[in-house]
């Protein structure tokens, strides 16, 4: 289902704010989101459980809502207030306070909140073909169903003129301006926030969220939102993204501020639209396209462009599904990957395997990739096999895609198994490969390096990225089930490094030696074993 020009701005603001939406400990977002937050992610709170990437915080799904509402006709109180009781009685998500004081008296008050997220669900009205102030009426309305404390109300009211100033060619700084000069507010302070957001000059975000305050109280959240707009306001996606890693109810400011952008450029926030899970918001299960047995080639997109996927799914009963990460540089087309995927088909489990960006036939540019956009891809292809299929049981990779299938499965709850295949204890063990390039990688930021009888662009991202991540960390605190598969012979990860994986990981946790094989298992015979092995030990682990 496709949503209008503001809804569809405040849908991705929303959607890209769920990882950290409620987290508070701005060291754990920083080691989770190094680059910042700029792809889809499942939540790390679990007040979100069990939404995964591409989904919307409950401020999102009843911004829906009132955009399905509107679809049926113009704004009515009355008729909005049923609407939004009715979807309530099925709905999955989180209850927030006010949500639950405004259902237990049925409507006839709002509750006494003042949390900024009452404004946020605005958006659907922008989309509306009404003069401003009957929209600043609207606005005020809708929000004034669930959250009684006027200063919210004002909130709201202030937001609708700020983004009619924006249409109208001012600056984000004039809008805001202008919005408190022309708006009726008895409660909240809005020269006095615009002030305070001003004065902060810090480019230090972090630490003006600190001075601000991060919680969802209108009096700390909102003159956070006007800080971001007035500092951060050239370009919607670092906007988001360091607002996304201050955390707190990062949400309901994104989803206001987004609106600004799209008044200014609504194509600077369009592109991840279509990678927004648009299933229906309540608690029943978005309906799942029917696949035939063999392999069925697909397209995901993803911030670097469409990534192409191939999934083996099986002619006998779906027993479990399955995300496959290929070696370095490999793709989803390299035969040994090919074989295992299509063997794990044949004993029920239906395996998705991806070119990450720039290998294959994915789009993007490898010299532009790294280790941790290999892990935001595999997040990416596990939001589509949630939304597609399944969301997937079990993480396989194989050698530098073993090492990603590690860290990447601690952040995905669905995950239960994890299956390496000749993978490094550290992903910066594939340096070696072009050690002799690293001088003109640090001059230059780029260097043709030439690996398998072909050419890569290696950048200086990817050398960086892999001296910072902390693989053992992630071996230590993964909580699933987990197998060690390798060769004793490995001339290219040597079986030491399996030592030190199996010695780090908790239980339950097994090993597996592939006696005779070789790194890339290009022997059929081997790739077969694998499959067969897996098969066998993921039964008893889901089990």
């Amino acid at each position: 289902m496709s949503y209008s020009y503001y809804t569809q701005a405040a849908l991705i603001a929303d959607s890209l704010s769920l990882a950290t939406h409620w987290v508070y400990n701005q060291n754990k977002i920083g080691r989770m989101f190094p680059d910042g937050v700029k792809v889809f992610h499942a939540p790390l709170s679990n007040y979100h459980e069990p939404k995964s990437a591409g989904d919307f915080t409950h401020y999102g799904d009843q911004t829906v809502w009132l955009a399905d509402f509107l679809k049926t006709g113009a704004y009515e109180e009355g008729k909005w207030k049923a609407y939004w009781l009715d979807q309530m009685k099925s709905y999955g998500g989180y209850l927030d306070g006010a949500s639950r004081a405004t259902i237990e008296n049925e409507g006839i008050l709002p509750s006494g909140s003042n949390d900024l997220a009452g404004a946020a669900r605005i958006a659907p009205l922008l989309d509306q073909k009404l003069g401003q102030e009957e929209l600043v009426a609207a606005a005020r309305s809708q929000t004034g169903l669930t959250h009684g404390d006027m200063v919210v109300v004002e909130a709201a009211e202030f937001f609708v003129r700020a983004v009619k100033a924006v249409e109208n060619g001012a600056s984000f700084v004039e809008a805001l301006q202008r919005a408190g000069d022309e708006g009726s507010y008895r409660e909240l302070p809005v020269k006095e926030d615009l002030e305070k957001a001003m004065s902060l000059q810090t480019e230090d975000h972090l630490k003006a969220g600190a001075e601000l305050g991060l919680t969802c109280h209108t009096h700390e959240a909102f003159p956070l939102a006007l800080y971001y707009l007035i500092h951060f306001g050239e370009d919607f996606e670092e906007c988001m993204s360091m607002n996304a890693l201050a955390g707190g109810d990062n949400s309901a400011r994104a989803m206001l501020m987004a609106l600004l952008f799209a008044a200014r450029k609504g194509g600077e926030v369009s592109p991840l639209y279509g990678s927004l899970n648009m299933g229906a918001p309540a608690s029943t299960e978005p309906s799942k396209k029917e696949f035939t047995a063999g392999s069925h080639e697909v397209k995901i997109n993803s911030k670097n462009g469409q990534l192409a996927a191939v999934l083996e799914y099986p002619d006998v009963p779906l027993k479990a599904v399955a995300l496959f990460a290929h070696c370095f540089t490999c793709g989803k087309d390299f035969l040994p990957g090919v074989r295992i995927t299509r063997a794990l088909a044949k004993c029920g489990i239906a395996t998705l395997r991806v070119d990450f960006s720039g290998i294959g036939t994915s789009e993007g540019d490898f010299g532009a990739t790294s280790f941790l956009t290999n892990l935001e891809e595999l997040y990416t292809a596990d939001a589509w096999l949630a939304e597609q299929l399944s969301a997937p049981e079990i993480m396989i990779g194989h050698s530098l895609g073993g090492a990603a299938a590690y860290a990447a499965a601690g952040d995905l709850k669905n995950v239960k198994a994890v299956v390496s295949i000749g993978a490094p204890a550290d992903p910066g063990h594939v340096v070696h490969l072009f050690e002799d390039y690293l001088e003109e990688i640090d001059s230059k930021g780029v260097a043709v390096v030439k690996l398998a009888g072909r050419t890569f662009n290696i950048g200086k991202k990817f050398i960086e990225d892999m001296k910072n991540h902390d693989q053992g960390e992630k071996l230590k605190t993964l909580n699933a089930h987990k197998l060690v598969m390798h060769a004793p012979d490995d001339e290219t990860v040597s079986l030491e490094n399996a030592g030190q994986i199996y010695s780090q990981l908790t239980h339950p946790k097994s090993f597996v030696s592939l006696a005779g094989a070789d790194h890339l298992l290009t022997k059929s015979k081997d790739s077969q074993y694998v499959a067969k092995m897996i098969a066998v030990w993921v039964e008893r682990a889901l089990s």
